[in-house]
């Protein structure tokens, strides 16, 4: 089967859960169809991304790279469409989607992402599928329930108002969980056309030997994309309110944060704050895992799944998250990670994990065991695999 994959950036390396997740959805596919990737380079490539694209039979790039000022916010109002759109929106990738449609006859498009869907080739008689890494409205409804500017509050209208519309134009849409799923029905998605694509850890997680507790130090780590405003707050509020905590009972605790792309502000608060140290991109968490005793996402905002909870699960580095950080991941409390609903409960969680070795280990051997069982391609992607089997989806 022939299919166009449209999605926003070279998704090498796959150093994020955005890029993960479109990555391992590549490698799927790739198995049994022939696919014609089309993205943006927000930057010029590196070696390692140039590999990878000439890796694939076909892929084409564009370069893009348009930030969030006043004139293109202006022409977001002028388009009718979210700032976030009018970002990514340029006739040239029109014009790319032209020409691949008339060099020969796909079978389906795969439309990675809410910011491709802009791109969706019109008229189309082959299967429309549309993947939503994320219901963007709901994270932007908690952005603007936490926010004072009336800004903030315009645009999440304007987001519900665009995802609910791009929606319709596609036979099936993919969200990650069924929250996700639950959102976009809400918001008026047709709900026999929304199924449900799981986000993946990355697999390599999985083939590493077992972590060991005795080898491990009172360390707790935390590793994600750091541009991102979620994640940016839950890493202050963590560094602020939950790990002086900790440091009240341990002091020798350290707390490691690892990321791209961090704010001036986040660096400072993290070098600032006792126990704490700012690691920065990383190429190659392991050496983070082995060392750390205790992951921990404290985001209380966002949307979708998070991958760095995944990915943690997966190499067995036991989780202390937020009830918002788990939301739409099959975890069982005291089973696979732990829960905490308040900060004074986080920082308990944490201590637990650093003294209690039959916990731990309950922890570390239960999140491996959940990811082999639910979390790998073979079964997170069967709905996708039965979309494309059928060609068809109901009325």
């Amino acid at each position: 089967m022939r299919i166009l994959f449209l999605t926003p950036e070279v998704p090498h390396p796959p150093d994020s859960g955005g890029r993960l997740k479109t990555s391992t959805l590549i490698d799927h596919l790739r198995k049994e169809h022939e696919l014609t990737v089309l993205c943006f380079r927000r930057r010029p490539l590196d070696n390692a991304q140039a590999r990878w694209l000439e890796a694939l039979p076909r892929a084409r790039t564009l370069p893009l790279s348009r930030g969030r000022d006043a004139l293109t916010l202006l022409r977001s109002y002028a388009a009718g469409v979210p700032l976030s759109i009018a970002r990514n929106r340029t006739p040239a990738m029109a014009a790319m989607v032209d020409e691949e449609m008339a060099r020969g006859a796909f079978d389906a498009v795969f439309v990675d992402h809410w910011l491709m869907a802009q791109y969706r080739p019109a008229p189309f008689e082959g299967l429309r599928l549309l993947h939503e890494h994320n219901a963007e409205h709901v994270i932007w409804r908690r952005q603007a329930d936490r926010s004072q500017n009336p800004l903030v509050k315009r645009e999440a209208a304007r987001v519900r108002r665009y995802e609910a519309e791009i929606a319709s134009g596609f036979d099936r849409v993919f969200a990650v969980s069924a929250a996700d799923r639950k959102a976009l029905i809400k918001i008026g998605v047709n709900g026999l056309r929304v199924g449900i694509l799981p986000n993946i850890p990355d697999p390599a997680l999985l083939e590493a030997p077992d972590l060991q507790l005795e080898g491990t130090e009172p360390v707790i780590a935390y590793l994600g994309t750091l541009s991102w405003q979620p994640n940016i707050d839950g890493l202050e509020r963590f560094l602020a309110d939950v790990f002086p905590l900790v440091q009240e009972r341990l002091p020798e605790a350290r707390f490691l944060v690892a990321g791209r792309d961090a704010p001036s502000k986040l660096v400072t608060l993290a070098k600032r704050t006792r126990g704490a140290e700012f690691l920065g991109d990383i190429e190659e968490p392991e050496a983070l895992y082995r060392r750390a005793r205790v992951m921990v996402e404290a985001t209380e905002t966002g949307g979708g799944t998070k991958l760095k909870v995944l990915n943690a699960l997966a190499r067995g580095l036991p989780v202390v998250a937020s009830a918002e950080a788990v939301e739409g991941l099959a975890v069982s409390d005291g089973e696979n990670i732990l829960i905490a609903r308040s900060d004074v409960a986080m920082a308990e969680a944490i201590m637990r994990l650093m003294g209690d070795a039959p916990l731990w280990q309950r922890l570390s051997d239960g999140g491996r065991a959940l990811v082999r069982q639910t979390y790998v391609a073979g079964v997170a992607f069967r709905p996708l695999d039965e979309a494309l089997s059928r060609l068809s989806v109901p009325n």
